[in-house]
Formats: structure tokens, sequence, C-alpha cells
């Protein structure tokens, strides 16, 4: 099999619209995958294969948005970063939020307050959960359809205070596998063929390194 990675304007905003933890939901070898973590690889198959469900994950790192940044003022530099991205781009008209950079910086603020509540200080790490968790309220957390896929424990210790404050949804992989599967009538791999995805995702990406080097 060869992925199928289309080139589009917009995303499909009425499929399940799921952000990945970037730091959480790593690549790794299906097999070696925590229980947790059970129905990403679904997820993806969808995805890649059959364009059932919309993945993505940030369009940053936390030295792109905070370097030289003060910290009031983090919100503005998120938001303007990530307007930017050809992701944030690809959101349909009306499905995201148009901000004032006073606006960005509450929202940046109280989604730190909500994870992090009285660390003044956040470390890299810390910070890039709150710009993960920024990101998709900003581009997607309108949306019914939508979540943030993490198995991050402090999301989910923190997803009832996410859900009434910010209007967003924390869910494991494989929570969000129950939710969507028969709602979007979404294809259920077995085995062999999910071990044809993860080769093709290795081929595939060695494939980007290989031209990042050429280039």
């Amino acid at each position: 099999m060869i992925l199928k990675i289309l080139e589009r304007g917009k995303i499909n905003y009425k499929l399940p619209t799921l952000t990945l933890d970037v730091n959480q939901i790593a690549l790794k070898d299906p097999s070696q995958r925590p229980p947790e973590m059970e129905g990403l690889a679904p997820l993806e198959w969808n995805y890649f294969y059959l364009q059932k469900v919309e993945l993505c994950v940030t369009p940053e790192t936390p030295d792109e948005i905070t370097k030289k940044t003060p910290l009031s003022n983090l919100g503005a530099a998120a938001y303007s970063r990530f307007q930017k991205s050809q992701l944030f781009k690809t959101r349909p008209p009306g499905t995201t939020l148009n901000l004032t950079d006073k606006e960005s910086n509450i929202l940046w603020t109280e989604s730190k307050q909500i994870l992090w509540p009285g660390v003044s200080q956040l470390i890299p790490r810390q910070m890039a959960d709150v710009n993960q968790i920024f990101y998709h309220t900003i581009a997607s957390g309108s949306l019914v359809n939508s979540a943030f896929i993490t198995i991050d424990k402090n999301f989910h210790n923190h997803a009832a205070e996410l859900r009434t404050k910010l209007g967003i949804k924390i869910l494991y992989p494989y929570e969000a596998w129950e939710e969507f599967q028969l709602k979007y009538d979404l294809y259920k791999p077995n085995g062999k063929e999910i071990e044809s995805l993860w080769a093709d995702q290795q081929q595939y990406f060695e494939k980007l390194k290989n031209e990042a080097k050429i280039d």
C-alpha cells in the first residue's frame, strides 16, 4: 500500500477533526504502544487510506513562539504564528476563532491556568502543552466533532475544566475510536493491515528525510 497524502485547500470539518498530542502520540511501533493508545492505528488508517477522519498535530515548537516573548504576550505571539501555518489556513472560514491580541493573551493565560495552576515559570514541556491546547481551541474547538487526543494524565485530570471553560474535549485514542467509529462508519483494520500501515509510515517518513537532505 501507499499512503494517500492529499494536497487540498481545506479540511473537511464534517469529519471527526482530531488534534494529536505531538508530545505523547509519537510514532511508535503498534506492538509497543500502551493500552491507552488502542484506537490510534485505526484512526490513522481511516485518515491515510480512506480520508474518513481529519488528524493533525500542532504546527509549532515552543522556541518558535516563546523566544524573547514575555509571558503576558505569548497568546498573541502564538496566535500570529499559527495563522501563518498551512494547517491553520486549511480550516474553512467560520471554523476558527478570530481573536485580537488581547483576546489571544487572555485565552492562552486561561489555558495555562487550567493545565498548570499555581505555576508561574513554565518549563519548555509545560509551555508546549499550553501551546497545543491553545492551538486546538482556536483551530478546532468550535466543532462538535473535534477532540484533543492524548494519553497525558495532566490533560485528562483537567478534562472537565477544559470542557467547561474552553468547550473542548480531551480523549484517549481508544475513547476517540469508540466515539466516532460507528457514527462515521469508520473501517476497523486487522492486525496485518495495521502492520502494513506502520511499514508505509516508516517508508513515507524516510522519503521525507531524504528529500529534506537534498533540499
